[in-house]
């Protein structure tokens, strides 16, 4: 969300300055578990106003979600935009609170990179509306972890420039502003904060040219530009970089610590200015002609013998931070732009100074395909954009990509495990025994948030090696042996078994013979192993009498008729083959 306040009550623009144009600062980075904000202290310094809440408050909405303030100072024709995210402690403790005690690993991560997400599409917001750009740091080490950050954002940026030319092409700004959808390559600079006091080493009698906040400074800067440059954020040419740092200036400040006596702090504080109100016998101007009257006043001498940014005894005394942004900004305002290219041919970049009203238009634009999603007109481009969010997560999920090369060398150890002394058909109880056993090696090698997901993909695979022609038929028979048979159907009443089939229609075969008798027990034949009641008590039996039928009729059709004429021809009497004849039958 994108707040709004100026130096009056209301949003109108002064008709005095409404022709002028106006330099856009951004203001963004991380914070640590300090009483208040730095940013937001930052811009209350820049603009000698208590402007932004130093203890909290729900300007923001009192989510953990990530917002843009802003604060218009008309007689310095400075807006300045302050960017609050999960890197800011304040939010990341609502963060933390809005995440319950059930939320699994995969989940938990999901929400945290989702507000990184949301994060760095406010900080390509910012650096496609911004002129300056201060990144704030709560220590005086480099985070390289920027490094990584930027460039994920310039590939952002190079998906969407047409999306966002395709925004903004009816807004009343100069041709070069619709093509590179920013009103010049933004300048960063550094703001670190010191952690400890910085002493001057060596022989304390002898000054040094430069105080060791400054050689910090130069050290900082240093080591900034030749990571950057080995990276390839910054090329000789700066129209092609997500940002430029300047050649020649200073793009680093470093913020002193506290003074270990505040409340000799203050009197000096309350002493200069005291000096400062005797010394304005000046009229009062607005302006910049103001700023820049109040920076010659504060380099005059003071009750202390302090000068501001000019020599003392041959030791160069540190500038102020807003000596330091200023020098950026008055380029702004002048018109001058920035010549940050580098090298043998380097290209002028295109810049532009807009007014307040043009700004708001090409802000509002953007803000609305980039962030909000709330115009019914751009919402066709803002879903377009939601899916090139995508090019962030190589970059930026490095715990993610770790993971998932972790998972993926795991799987064909677990599918080694699973197969390994396997029979060719096997039963369920089988199938999870195996599939326990792989999951086990699986846990073995397997970290990170991809382990839930390449854990289900690992059953889906078991499952279907099992499936496809390696399960066993899982019928026992009335002795309780297994079918023998892989997974098939039965025959339906006058179809005939088919092996070519999948699966195939055959009976039910466990392999496995017996010796029944017949009811009177006269009779024994050997017999399949049954699977139902009906075949062991019905079909075998039926088939016995029906084969001793057939068997009779064809002996008697033959044979019988030659044994009466024997019997006839022996002199036996009719009893005697009657007896026979109820024997054969």
């Amino acid at each position: 969300m994108l707040k709004m306040w100026t130096s009056e009550a209301d949003l109108l623009e002064d008709a005095a300055y409404r022709d002028d144009g106006l330099c856009v600062v951004g203001i963004f980075g991380k914070s640590n578990m300090q009483p208040g904000p730095l940013k937001d202290s930052l811009v209350n310094t820049l603009a000698d106003k208590h402007i932004f809440s130093l203890l909290g408050g729900a300007e923001d909405g009192g989510s953990a979600d990530s917002n843009i303030r802003a604060f218009y100072n008309q007689e310095n024709r400075v807006l300045y935009l302050l960017l609050s995210s999960v890197s800011d402690s304040r939010q990341l403790l609502r963060a933390c609170q809005s995440l319950s005690a059930a939320t699994s690993h995969s989940d938990a991560h999901d929400f945290w990179k989702g507000l990184d997400r949301q994060h760095c599409l406010h900080l390509l917001y910012m650096f496609s509306v911004c002129h300056v750009l201060l990144l704030v740091h709560p220590n005086h080490t480099f985070d390289v972890t920027y490094d990584r950050l930027f460039r994920a954002l310039d590939a952002l940026r190079q998906k969407v420039l047409p999306l966002i030319r395709a925004a903004i092409k009816d807004c009343p700004v100069s041709k070069e502003w619709k093509l590179n959808c920013r009103p010049c390559p933004p300048r960063l600079l550094f703001v670190f904060q010191m952690n400890g006091t910085l002493k001057s080493g060596g022989n304390p009698d002898k000054p040094k040219k430069h105080s060791p906040r400054r050689r910090l400074q130069h050290a900082l800067e240093d080591q900034i530009y030749r990571i950057f440059r080995k990276s390839r954020v910054l090329t000789n040419q700066s129209s092609n970089c997500l940002f430029t740092v300047p050649a020649n200036q200073a793009f680093v400040y470093v913020i002193p610590t506290a003074d270990e006596d505040p409340v000799g702090a203050l009197l000096g504080q309350l002493r200069s200015n005291c000096m400062l109100g005797d010394q304005d016998s000046t009229p009062t101007v607005s302006g910049p002609r103001r700023y820049q009257q109040m920076r010659r006043s504060a380099q005059q001498p003071s009750s202390s013998g302090e000068l501001s940014g000019m020599s003392l005894g041959g030791l160069l005394v540190d500038c102020s931070l807003k000596e330091f942004l200023w020098q950026h900004v008055e380029l702004v305002l002048t018109k001058k732009g920035f010549d940050d290219s580098v090298g043998r041919n380097p290209q002028p970049s295109h810049f532009e100074l807009p007014t307040y009203t043009k700004w708001v238009q090409v802000a509002s634009r953007l803000h609305q395909v980039l962030i909000s999603n709330s115009d019914d007109e751009m919402a066709e481009l803002a879903a377009k954009v939601q899916s090139q969010v995508k090019v962030l997560e190589g970059f930026l999920d490095a715990d993610t990509k770790f993971s998932e090369n972790r998972c993926q060398k795991a799987l064909p150890l677990a599918h080694s495990a699973y197969q390994s002394n396997l029979p060719h058909n096997y039963t369920t109880t089988v199938h999870k025994n195996q599939l326990a056993q792989g999951l086990r090696v699986y846990s073995q090698h397997a970290r990170g948030v991809a382990f839930q997901r390449y854990a289900l993909q690992l059953h889906e695979d078991c499952y279907k090696f099992w499936s496809n022609g390696h399960q066993l038929c899982e019928e026992r028979s009335l002795t309780d042996q297994h079918c023998v048979h892989k997974f098939h159907l039965l025959p339906q009443p006058g179809e005939k078994p088919d092996m070519d089939r999948n699966p195939p229609i055959l009976n039910h075969n466990s392999r496995g013979r017996s010796t029944s008798s017949c009811n009177c027990g006269r009779k024994q034949a050997p017999r399949e192993d049954p699977f139902d009641i009906q075949a062991a008590n019905y079909d075998f039996y039926q088939v016995r009498i029906l084969t001793k039928a057939s068997y009779l009729e064809l002996f008697c059709a033959v044979f019988f008729p030659q044994v009466l004429q024997n019997l006839e021809k022996w002199g036996l009497s009719f009893e005697v083959m009657q007896i026979i004849h109820s024997f054969l039958t």
